[in-house]
């Protein structure tokens, strides 16, 4: 909660206590104080920081992305955790995607891609090649159907809760101060311009406002007057489409004794995203799961032998209501049906989890997204002075952002990477490439 009131007025509000609001305020007060300004940025969270998906986020760091514009920025992004791995809880295991023929293109253009901008990674292809990819890694891996592999060898998983305190830390240590339980219900305009935040604890005077408002972007949205539908496309094609849709990402903890990741020689797992057209058959009792494309995600948990991962999300749909945010609305949970369904995907993968239902320690929990059309983040102006930041479900993983938002802000340079990320993409219909992935957001 609130420890102290804001002050009547700031040169910059940030809007948001999650990775995007805490790593722009970071690189706001760090490039102001570089020039020798005072870096006058506070942070107003209406709850606490890491309150929304960013807290509770599954912690992957990767760079599988059909999109070379997300190859670039996250390269960036990761970059930032490199440089403080202690602070941020990064381990640094490496990222594994497995998939079949439908995908091997996929595959072979984010490799050539990763490439390109130094991402270092191994590309495997084909039967044989993959076979013997895998079974260095585990033994008693079902390579059956695999036709690419990519290793991401800088990706991983970071702590969620670390990484917010870290930026928090890090904003903090810049100048930055953070007010949370202080919410904005409102904007005042001089002209075309914010000239001030209205916040539960009064108004506060600006000069411009940084606002990632994550899942609550449709109420941002509203707040500032605009549209809550973006038109896709130009002539007789184009439609119109809501800018978020909710999405629910299923993700869980998991346990089976005496059972876990670690592969040869007891190397550490990297994270692993295994995604297959073969029928999914549940490992408690035969029953298909489905005969669709399919795909789990999974990494070594915090203790020893636990599994961290997930499954194909579930549209929320129209009526969704986002509040209570959070592990206390049920609604907002995975059930029994994901373990069934994770469980089995892994016994499918590797053959030491088979036969093992009825012993899993299983903790399904989850949380919710706001995607946009084509899923990938937004990152612009939507008023003279008021730049927002809508994540689309990738914040956790997109550190730069924050810093190439500043920047921008500051008026130092138009940030290359940032400029796929435009609001105008929408219209021109110059959306991010969609892969062949059963995920909306790869």
């Amino acid at each position: 909660m609130m420890v102290d009131e804001p002050p009547a007025s700031a040169r910059f509000v940030v809007i948001g206590g999650g990775v995007h609001g805490l790593s722009a305020a970071w690189h706001l007060a760090k490039e102001l104080t570089a020039s020798g300004e005072n870096p006058n940025v506070i942070v107003l969270e209406k709850s606490q920081i890491g309150a929304g998906a960013s807290g509770i986020s599954g912690g992957i760091v990767r760079n599988f992305y059909r999109s070379e514009a997300m190859t670039e920025v996250i390269a960036e992004s990761v970059a930032i955790f490199e440089d403080d791995r202690e602070g941020f809880g990064f381990h640094q295991v490496g990222y594994l995607a497995v998939v079949p023929e439908v995908q091997r293109e996929d595959l072979e253009a984010i490799a050539e891609h990763q490439c390109e901008v130094g991402y270092e990674s191994e590309l495997a292809s084909g039967d044989s090649n993959c076979r013997e990819y895998l079974e260095w890694l585990w033994p008693d891996v079902n390579s059956e159907g695999v036709q690419a592999v990519l290793h991401e060898k800088r990706s991983g998983w970071a702590d969620a809760i670390g990484t917010i305190r870290n930026l928090a830390r890090h904003a903090r240590e810049a100048g930055v101060r953070i007010f949370e339980g202080v919410e904005v219900i409102g904007l005042g305009y001089s002209g075309a311009e914010v000239s001030e935040v209205i916040t539960s604890g009064g108004a506060i005077g600006c000069e411009a406002v940084i606002a990632a408002p994550g899942l609550w972007a449709p109420a941002w949205w509203q707040m500032q007057g605009l549209d809550p539908l973006v038109t896709i496309g130009e002539g007789d094609s184009a439609e119109q489409r809501p800018l978020t849709e909710y999405w629910l990402a299923r993700e869980g903890d998991y346990l089976l004794p005496g059972v876990g990741l670690a592969g040869n020689a007891g190397r550490a797992a990297p994270v692993v995203h295994f995604d297959h057209t073969a029928p999914l058959y549940s490992d408690r009792d035969g029953e298909l799961i489905t005969d669709q494309p399919w795909g789990i995600y999974f990494r070594m948990g915090m203790t020893g032998g636990s599994v961290v991962g997930g499954g194909l999300p579930l549209e929320m749909g129209p009526d969704f209501e986002l509040d209570p945010y959070g592990p206390e609305n049920p609604k907002q949970l995975a059930g029994d049906d994901l373990s069934e369904f994770f469980t089995s995907g892994l016994a499918f993968a590797l053959k030491r989890f088979r036969g093992a239902s009825d012993l899993w320690d299983s903790n399904p929990n989850g949380g919710v997204l706001a995607l946009t059309p084509d899923r990938y983040p937004v990152a612009d102006w939507t008023a003279p002075n008021v730049y927002s930041i809508l994540d689309a479900g990738h914040g956790f993983k997109m550190l730069a952002v924050g810093r190439e938002a500043a920047r921008e802000i500051l008026g130092s340079a138009k940030s290359s990477l940032l400029a796929p990320f435009r609001l105008s993409r929408f219209g021109s219909g110059a959306t991010h490439v969609v892969s062949k992935s059963p995920y909306p957001w790869t």
